[in-house]
């Protein structure tokens, strides 16, 4: 159980401290369309840095941790579907925001190398955010009450 929750708990720190670190970013990109963000190399190996150790957790977890709660509990279980799909939100509106309101707005002279790095860092992150969200909805299934109505 121990190994469970400590994986667990890196994937939602992971993604806590990805939000935070991203939420300037993520401002600066609704106020300014357009604008490329200035080039960062810790910024953007930080960012690799999280998401790469929530994807081990999570993929370690997947293959040789099993849940380890199995007790109905159906407000339990509902919290944790909730937190699921609250999970990726941030995601979600990063996505539009960047692909329907900032890359439509590009000038013609921004750094097209730039781009293809931060649309590899975005593909990542948005990946690693859909992970935690099937990981919480896994362990909501796996305590809901699984008794006929």
């Amino acid at each position: 159980m121990a190994a469970y929750l400590f994986l667990l708990a890196v994937q939602i720190t992971g993604a806590l401290i990805f939000v935070w670190k991203e939420l300037p970013a993520f401002n600066q990109l609704l106020q300014n369309p357009g604008q490329q963000l200035p080039f960062l190399p810790y910024d953007d190996l930080t960012t690799a840095g999280i998401l790469l150790v929530m994807q081990i957790a999570y993929w370690v977890r997947l293959q040789r941790v099993p849940i380890p709660f199995q007790r109905p509990n159906l407000i339990l279980s509902h919290l944790f579907l909730f937190l699921g799909r609250l999970s990726f939100i941030f995601g979600g509106a990063l996505f539009s925001v960047v692909f329907f309101r900032h890359l439509p707005a590009l000038d013609s002279e921004a750094d097209v190398v730039l781009m293809a790095m931060r649309g590899l860092l975005l593909t990542g992150a948005l990946f690693a955010l859909f992970c935690l969200t099937l990981e919480v909805e896994r362990l909501g299934h796996a305590i809901e009450d699984k008794s006929p109505d």
